[in-house]
């Protein structure tokens, strides 16, 4: 049970990392430029990230709650900028998220497969562990 339960939770979340890097590609390479407008800020335990209105630079495209992914990172403490400039609007998102033009995709992937492969190797070592350890069959 154990086996299963490192498996779908390591899978599940580098799933989510990879999910994340290509959604941010296909923004930046296809989704409308704008600015952010930021109105808050939604924090995790090491950074925050700026959340707040996307209007697209030819006026066509307007989105509030837009969370920003950004390459640097965000301290509690940072003031609040006015806007921020040249972001992507990845618009087919079920929750809107836009991109900075430095942000890395790539790392995004390259995280997300290494936790699968990890997860991976943790339930390969349980299974070869499980084996090893199995008592004998009762022979008649």
């Amino acid at each position: 049970m154990m086996i299963v339960f490192v498996l779908l939770t390591t899978c599940a979340a580098g799933l989510t990392l990879i999910i994340e890097g290509i959604d941010g590609r296909r923004a930046l390479a296809h989704g409308p430029v704008g600015t952010l407008t930021p109105t808050d800020r939604k924090c995790g335990d090491e950074s925050c990230a700026w959340v707040g209105t996307f209007a697209s630079a030819d006026g066509t495209v307007t989105e509030e709650d837009v969370e920003l992914k950004d390459a640097e990172k965000v301290r509690f403490s940072a003031p609040m900028p006015a806007t921020i400039d040249d972001v992507r609007l990845d618009d087919e998102d079920t929750r809107p998220t836009a991109y900075t033009a430095d942000y890395n995709w790539r790392g995004s992937v390259f995280k997300g497969s290494f936790v699968i492969l990890f997860g991976l190797g943790i339930s390969g070592g349980l299974v070869m562990m499980l084996k090893r350890h199995r008592p004998a069959a009762v022979s008649s």
